[in-house]
């Protein structure tokens, strides 16, 4: 495997004919940072050009989207978060950070959703709203056995980002899609495989290299041309993505 940027947030590797992404640690830090995820950014845009990539894999460390952490970026970033009123709108300390965590990841997405390549993504542990909306916009998903997401955004009173309604009524019934976002109970790997929102769960043990054998097991039959076209033509629908993330951007005054 071949280490091409490794920094405090993530690390970006190539194995064979797959790039790889980890999302290591300090994330909302990460994705509030226009310098450091610009670095990201611009190794995903060159991906369509190289001709030598036939998949990404992108996965987070089990601790890196946890529920900790983002009740620390959360309470660094809004007045008094869990003891507002339910009318009450979010107050920020500073509305340019949560501008720019919501535009950043809508960026991420939509350079995801852009790739001619097949696109995947892994889920480890407990991840929160804005990576479950991330993880949803890959071609496939796989979860280990210990996933569970967390539609933490409710307890402050924030919208589901990350795309998040756009991707879950897209897979789902909208009152399906709705009950999910308002869920107060975790939602489990095997639930999420229930519904068809991930493709298989993986033992947790040597995670990286189950999906990575799983990747291998599509792209070593099946030409790049077939790849290329298979997803332009599969992601025909959202088009309307960037239709929504403006939408987004609209009502909340991004």
């Amino acid at each position: 495997m071949e280490k091409i940027i490794t920094c405090g947030y993530f690390e970006i590797s190539n194995q064979d004919d797959i790039a790889i992404v980890r999302i290591k640690k300090n994330v909302f830090e990460f994705i509030s940072d226009m310098k450091q995820s610009a670095e990201l950014f611009d190794y995903i845009d060159t991906i369509n050009e190289s001709g030598q990539i036939n998949a990404l894999l992108y996965y987070n460390d089990s601790d890196s989207f946890s529920e900790e952490e983002y009740d620390k970026f959360i309470n660094m970033i809004m007045v008094d978060a869990p003891a507002r009123g339910k009318s009450n709108l979010p107050c920020f300390t500073d509305r340019n950070v949560r501008s720019r965590e919501i535009n950043i990841m809508n960026d991420l997405i939509k350079r995801l959703c852009g790739l001619h390549v097949l696109v995947v993504s892994g889920i480890q542990g407990t991840i929160v709203t804005p990576y479950i909306g991330t993880a949803m916009s890959a071609d496939l998903k796989y979860a280990s056995e210990d996933a569970r997401f967390s539609m933490a955004h409710n307890k402050y009173g924030l919208h589901p980002s990350g795309g998040l309604p756009f991707f879950l009524s897209g897979f789902l019934h909208h009152s399906k899609a709705m009950e999910l976002q308002f869920r107060e109970n975790y939602i489990t790997a095997q639930e999420t495989l229930d519904l068809g929102l991930i493709n298989k769960i993986l033992k947790k043990d040597d995670f990286e290299n189950q999906i990575i054998e799983e990747i291998h097991k599509i792209i070593s039959r099946i030409k790049h041309c077939t790849i290329q076209h298979t997803k332009r033509l599969t992601n025909f629908n959202r088009k309307s993505l960037f239709d929504y993330f403006d939408y987004e951007a609209e009502i909340l005054n991004l």
